[in-house]
């Protein structure tokens, strides 16, 4: 491919969309915490926490094993596996359908690199929480230059859940 193409993913609901966006737009401002570096927390107003925190290992964990569901093309399961404030605002079907038809465009996943993490407690229109945004480089068959950002929440006893992704 010649130039970089940003892959977006069609939300049923337009509210779903604007929380994306949203969320999107926060993590990707602020600066990301690396996950070898251990950072003094920010102050409690900000919602940004940039130290280190044993929950990373374990969010990292559940984006990769989401991801993989989304590697072998099992679109519904990854709806399944998402966090419930996702699957309240977005339909399954819906939700299959946009990831299936953005995913396969990049090919087979050649490999997955950890790039950093961002972890969060206060996002727009969503309640406080710890939100933890992991970012990967991703090359694919089709796509060399890719990236990957999958947003995760803790979702009661199911753990860390995505809530978002995306696909570069």
């Amino acid at each position: 491919m010649s130039k970089r193409i940003t892959h977006s993913l069609r939300f049923g609901s337009l509210a779903l969309a604007a929380l994306a966006l949203s969320v999107s737009a926060v993590a990707q401002t602020a600066p990301p915490a690396k996950a070898d570096v251990a950072k003094p927390a920010a102050a409690p107003t900000s919602g940004t926490v940039n130290e280190k925190d044993p929950d990373v290992a374990l969010a990292k964990k559940a984006a990769l094993d989401w991801l993989a569901l989304s590697d072998a093309g099992k679109f519904e399961e990854t709806w399944v596996e998402a966090a419930s404030i996702f699957q309240k605002k977005q339909t399954k079907a819906a939700w299959a359908k946009g990831l299936g038809g953005a995913r396969p465009t990049m090919g087979k996943i050649v490999t997955r690199t950890y790039l950093n993490h961002e972890i969060r407690t206060i996002l727009p229109e969503l309640p406080p929480g710890k939100y933890i945004t992991v970012r990967f480089n991703s090359v694919f068959e089709k796509h060399k230059d890719g990236a990957e950002s999958v947003t995760l929440v803790k979702d009661g006893t199911r753990g860390f859940r995505m809530m978002s992704y995306f696909l570069k």
